[in-house]
């Protein structure tokens, strides 16, 4: 709880930062939200981040399949890219190049978009079943669903009993030429993982995991990719679903003792948006049982338990709030990267969307 309330203070402060009218949570139904947004012009434009082009499509080709008469536009891009991009457009001015809906990992982002105003006030229905540290008070962004890294294996490279579930388990020389992780420099929230490494083992574990030659890519996706191909028997630095897809021996399993990683990808209407009735359809929507109940991972609602029997993301050793606190430290988070690119060296190959994931790194 101290953690949850530290965050709170935050959440709180930007009362003061950019004051907005009190804003009701949306009480039309999803059907009428809908003709809402038809009505509107009946298009929708989305900004994901992300580092693989197809991976919103689990729940974006849902998204359409309830709503088809929309037409939806998106692209996915690490937030890191998509962020500068939305700075650009709400520079030129107008609502060239401005989209629907922003939903971005680089949450210190939504920090500095509140503080020029550039966010619409908006409370979807379900808005108050959001866990409160992950939903701005006054509506002008709010989390749609956890995203978890910890450590992914292949069943058919290594034994289940002898899978990899701890830090110092990633040292074991069985694993060396098994291993592939995500450049910590390249990605936040993997730079957080390694900053949580280093805390709690001390900068010698991270020299130690390093001299055990793992497979170092751009991107979170590529280690997931390998693993299902057999190419690689684990990593810690991807996400995969709780419960295991039918036909896959693969696992995703959380650490016995170690804290790992969870955050809440988050998202927004900016005020210039062209189709403000479908982006808060859309809202709406991934705030709905429809999605929250078919999420692979964490929901962000606090009434609907994770799948695989995980229930709630407060009975784990893991916190989203400690995450967004982090990012929201951008002088330490750029100096532990400098950091990290002297310890390992530059990360080397495409930007993460552009990469070819038939080929094995």
């Amino acid at each position: 709880m101290k953690l949850l309330h530290a965050f709170g203070v935050f959440a709180l402060s930007l009362v003061f930062v950019a004051p907005v009218s009190a804003v009701e949570i949306e009480t039309r139904s999803l059907d009428e939200l809908y003709a809402a947004a038809l009505e509107e012009g009946g298009e929708f434009i989305l900004r994901a981040g992300g580092d693989k082009p197809d991976q919103v499509d689990y729940y974006l080709d849902m998204f359409k399949a309830r709503f088809p008469e929309l037409t939806v536009t998106h692209s996915v891009d690490v937030s890191l890219n998509h962020a500068p991009r939305f700075d650009n457009a709400m520079a030129a001015g107008g609502e060239e190049n401005v989209p629907d809906v922003i939903q971005f990992q680089t949450l210190h982002d939504f920090r500095y978009y509140v503080e020029h105003d550039l966010l619409e006030a908006y409370r979807p229905a379900n808005w108050d079943k959001v866990f409160p540290d992950h939903r701005d008070p006054h509506g002008r962004w709010t989390g749609l669903y956890g995203v978890t890294f910890t450590n992914y294996v292949n069943l058919d490279m290594i034994d289940p009993e002898k899978a990899p579930r701890d830090a110092r388990d990633y040292l074991d020389p069985a694993l060396r030429g098994k291993v592939i992780l995500t450049y910590p420099h390249d990605d936040d929230a993997v730079l957080y993982q390694f900053w949580n490494l280093k805390e709690a083992y001390g900068w010698g574990y991270l020299e130690e995991l390093i001299a055990t030659e793992p497979v170092w890519v751009r991107g979170t996706a590529m280690p997931y990719v390998a693993i299902n191909n057999g190419w690689y028997a684990a990593s810690f630095t991807t996400f995969w679903a709780f419960e295991p897809f039918p036909g896959m021996n693969t696992q995703f399993q959380f650490p016995e003792h170690d804290y790992f990683l969870t955050w809440y990808q988050t998202a927004a209407i900016p005020k210039q948006a062209k189709n403000k009735a479908a982006a808060k359809l859309y809202l709406n929507w991934m705030l709905s049982e429809e999605f929250q109940g078919k999420w692979l991972q964490f929901p962000v609602r606090m009434d609907v338990e994770a799948p695989g029997g995980k229930g709630s993301v407060l009975n784990h050793n893991t916190s989203p709030g400690d995450f967004h606190r982090w990012m929201l430290n951008r002088e330490l988070v750029e100096r532990f990267r400098l950091q990290m690119v002297q310890l390992i060296g530059p990360a080397h190959g495409p930007t993460p969307v552009d990469i070819d994931y038939s080929v094995k790194p």
